[in-house]
């Protein structure tokens, strides 16, 4: 399917990446671009804007440079979202079928029509079926030379080894606070003390920052969690169940909670070692934290933190969903010997 592609022309306007970018404007200037990558890196960190613009780049009609000239009738085209020889594929399914794949190939021998070099891109990759990875391999292994396969994934080991190997993969590393917090007053216009909160909370992830700057949701689920951390600390073996229905209720919210949890139990640890309100990040609750610095010990506090790490990482790996929680849960209601 075709959709419309961003207006950017050059690698400028992306923040950090540096060394992603670097090689990849290298290789077009060198002309040496490879006929299949991988894009790897957490949801929202730029992999998708990134291969747009490389993909409008080595489509321009220009010859050499560090970007397109926006001018050509490819990038005319590029820019309306209705270059032929673009092509994506995205779905909001849980697989990318081999039929959506067989569909792509039929298209990857027909020669581009207004470009020097034909892209497809295959958003999420990891969702291909393994008998979608297995008919892709067929077109990695003899592409034509004008074709280039870009596949962007949160996890590139879910490819097949095969499709890994003739791959260049770039690792698109998390960007820092400081990043995060920049882009959020420059492209969002959020005030300093609004864009350092929600910049603690996105993890070096952008797109997951401008998410939760635009989310009341997200709002009333931090409102939600803080509430329940501070009920089961109050030892009440009902609370538990409670609890319980609310992770069950956002379950696909449930690293939203997790980092939520933490950072709390973050300004509590802080607010104890310290006494400075403010490197708090949940400022706006410092009544909230002061008023229960007591309620938590050091160590208690550092055994919580432990016990939601344990859980965030073990998130993905085919664990029981209700037992992991259910066991974190006992854990920090669990008293102090």
């Amino acid at each position: 399917m075709y959709m419309r592609q961003g207006l950017a022309v050059n690698f400028k306007g992306i923040i950090g990446q540096r060394e992603v970018v670097k090689r990849l404007e290298e290789q077009i200037k060198n002309k040496k671009v490879g006929h299949a990558y991988i894009f790897s890196g957490p949801k929202g960190i730029g992999k998708r804007t990134v291969a747009e613009i490389f993909a409008s780049m080595v489509m321009c009609q220009e010859d050499g440079g560090y970007g397109n000239c926006g001018v050509c009738h490819s990038c005319r085209l590029f820019k309306g979202g209705t270059n032929p020889d673009f092509y994506r594929i995205k779905t909001e399914k849980n697989t990318i079928s081999v039929e959506e794949i067989r569909s792509m190939q039929k298209d990857v021998y027909v020669k581009p029509l207004y470009s020097p070099k034909k892209v497809y891109l295959i958003e999420e990759a990891e969702k291909m079926t393994v008998q979608a990875q297995n008919s892709l391999l067929k077109t990695l292994e003899e592409p034509p030379l004008y074709a280039i396969i870009i596949m962007t994934t949160s996890n590139n080991e879910s490819l097949l080894e095969t499709i890994r190997s003739r791959s260049v993969i770039y690792n698109f590393k998390k960007n820092t606070y400081e990043e995060v917090k920049k882009y959020l007053i420059e492209n969002i216009n959020l005030d300093e003390k609004e864009a350092s909160f929600i910049a603690s909370y996105a993890d070096g992830v952008i797109g997951k920052a401008k998410e939760l700057s635009e989310s009341d949701e997200f709002k009333e689920l931090r409102e939600r969690t803080i509430g329940i951390l501070l009920k089961l600390n109050e030892g009440n073996l009902k609370d538990i169940f409670f609890a319980y229905d609310f992770f069950e209720e956002n379950k696909e919210k449930i690293q939203d909670i997790l980092d939520i949890m933490l950072i709390f139990y973050r300004d509590i640890l802080i607010a104890k070692k310290f006494g400075n309100e403010k490197m708090l990040i949940n400022l706006d609750k410092k009544d909230i934290i002061l008023e229960n610095l007591n309620n938590f010990s050091t160590e208690k506090i550092y055994k919580n933190i432990e016990t939601i790490d344990n859980l965030s990482n073990n998130i993905g790996k085919n664990v029981n969903y209700q037992l992991a929680v259910e066991v974190m849960l006992m854990k920090l209601q669990e008293e102090e010997l």
